[in-house]
């Protein structure tokens, strides 16, 4: 199978034989270079993401760092809804949370989730904000070099299947982090995605 960096492959699985099939999936060489999610029952292959996403995945990891946090790329994440298996772009975590190097990392060891916007906007507005919610992770900073805008989501609520506050914000502002983090986030480098090119 060949994928172009903004092509998904989808095949729509049930219950736990989307883990197990997940597993495989993982253990095939050929596919080292895609990101391989279990989405609301769906198995999601991605190519790697453009270079203006990993320059702003690359400038929040770093920063988070700095203040003395865990941050893990493309780590997988389970809690008891079955149907998925996330890796976001950032996990953002503390080394007590990990030190038994469980994997997947069970979602109630996470502080905060970060989801840089490629090309599958459904995907990151609507599935896997609702998985973050309904699995109680804090936070959720979801940012989308398509328009320059962020929301920083808070509260969860699993019975609502949804966070009870979005902070908006736009490129250049900063991200004030609540509790445990108390600290902003700089987005002052921040790029928009060039137009695509006609085809």
């Amino acid at each position: 199978m060949t994928l172009m960096h903004h092509e998904t492959a989808e095949d729509t699985v049930r219950g736990e034989t989307g883990h197990e099939l997940l597993r495989f999936l993982e253990e095939i060489p050929e596919l080292d270079q895609l990101k391989i999610e279990l989405i609301d029952g769906k198995i999601v292959m991605q190519a790697s993401a453009a270079p203006l996403h990993n320059f702003i995945v690359t400038k929040l990891a770093t920063q988070l760092d700095e203040k003395g946090w865990v941050v893990l790329a493309e780590q997988a994440l389970i809690s008891d809804i079955s149907s998925f298996e996330p890796k976001a772009d950032l996990t953002v975590t503390t080394f007590e949370k990990i030190s038994d190097n469980r994997n997947p990392l069970p979602a109630d060891r996470v502080d905060l989730v970060v989801e840089v916007v490629s090309t599958d906007k459904d995907s990151d507005y609507i599935k896997k904000r609702m998985w973050y919610a309904m699995s109680e992770i804090p936070l959720y900073l979801l940012v989308d070099p398509n328009d320059g805008t962020m929301e920083l989501c808070s509260d969860p609520d699993p019975h609502k299947l949804r966070y009870r506050t979005s902070d908006p914000f736009t490129f250049g502002d900063p991200v004030e982090l609540p509790d445990p983090f108390g600290f902003s986030l700089d987005t002052t480098q921040f790029k928009l995605y060039p137009p695509k090119p006609r085809r």
